[in-house]
């Protein structure tokens, strides 16, 4: 059972004026556009999920776009490879430069309700940073995936191997 790719992903126009200035300082074609808060200092962080071909040229040599863009924004700014299939959408959120979280697992479980989760195993070093301070990371990739999929739930789930 693989979950469907969500069909009508609405943009807002606050996205769409981020998702014109990254495209026009990279040149990358920007798939989508999230702003998320952080809880414990309400600053805020910016992903670009662009397409997978588009990383490098979005990132820019040595990282020379991110910070153009950092620096215009006074933002974070996560660039994220996306992906149609589900496993790999996920292991691009968790392996950013920064974090590089093993995935050992990705299944979906479908319950008695028909309602699906996602049940990401990392090992248990991972769980942390899988985690992410105040839940960031979690929210994060809740977020993305239950926006691009249809599924209910996410969590995350260690394993010792």
């Amino acid at each position: 059972m693989v979950p469907m790719l969500r069909k009508n992903i609405k943009i807002d126009r606050a996205a769409m004026d981020l998702i014109s200035l990254f495209n026009n300082i990279s040149g990358a074609i920007i798939k989508d556009c999230l702003t998320f808060k952080n809880l414990d200092d309400s600053s805020e962080a910016i992903v670009f999920l662009v397409k997978e071909q588009d990383v490098g040229k979005a990132i820019g040599k040595a990282g020379e776009h991110v910070k153009d863009l950092k620096s215009k924004l006074n933002k974070k700014i996560d660039v994220i490879a996306f992906s149609e299939d589900l496993n790999t959408f996920i292991q691009n959120i968790l392996q950013t430069t920064k974090n590089s979280i093993l995935v050992q697992d990705i299944e979906v479980k479908e319950s008695r309700n028909l309602k699906k989760t996602v049940i990401i195993t990392v090992r248990p070093q991972d769980r942390g940073k899988a985690i992410g301070k105040e839940g960031s990371m979690i929210r994060k990739i809740k977020a993305l995936v239950l926006r691009y999929f249809e599924v209910d739930n996410v969590i995350i789930n260690t394993k010792n191997i």
